[in-house]
């Protein structure tokens, strides 16, 4: 976002963040039961030539946690008539994604996506994933540091092998 109307967003998201971060602060100790997760929402990235390992990992998931609820969220495929005046999505989805009640939110964009970390705090899902990257902002409260191998970037190969360390097969 750039501009006056970049500016006005980036101080609204903030503004939100901070107070949904309050309310959001509680201590966490891992590993944690799986079966406190119940249903999941997968933000898809942004950089389309990761679909194709973000498909996979979900797959995975799907497989590894087979009681979690897994669902998709294209930020992409958010419209103009889905967004307001500050390119942000209208309240009517923020409370349909609230309403949905998740648990777990992983955000897979490579980089640090503001449209994406805003969705994400807003879910007010109690546990909010985001890969390392550079830039910072307070939606998330669990950070995987993906492991490069090579040349090419491997964001999602052992995300899954991380979430296992968290949240424990019943």
């Amino acid at each position: 976002m750039s501009g006056i109307t970049g500016k006005v967003a980036a101080y609204m998201i903030k503004k939100k963040t901070e107070r949904i971060t309050r309310k959001l602060q509680n201590p966490m100790s891992f590993p944690i039961r799986s079966n406190v997760i119940q249903r999941v929402l997968v933000i898809l990235p942004r950089n389309l030539s990761l679909l194709d390992l973000a498909n996979r990992f979900i797959h995975a998931l799907r497989e590894a946690y087979p009681t979690w609820r897994v669902e998709l969220f294209d930020v992409d495929k958010l419209g103009s008539d889905d967004l307001n005046r500050m390119k942000l999505p209208k309240q009517e989805i923020i409370d349909r994604l609230r309403k949905a009640d998740y648990h777990f939110v992983l955000d897979l964009n490579d980089k640090l996506d503001e449209l994406s970390a805003y969705i994400t705090l807003m879910t007010e899902a109690p546990y909010r994933l985001r890969l390392q990257s550079e830039g910072s902002l307070n939606c998330y409260n669990i950070v995987y540091h993906p492991e490069k191998n090579g040349e090419e970037k491997a964001p999602y190969e052992s995300l899954l092998s991380y979430l296992n360390l968290l949240f424990v097969l019943n």
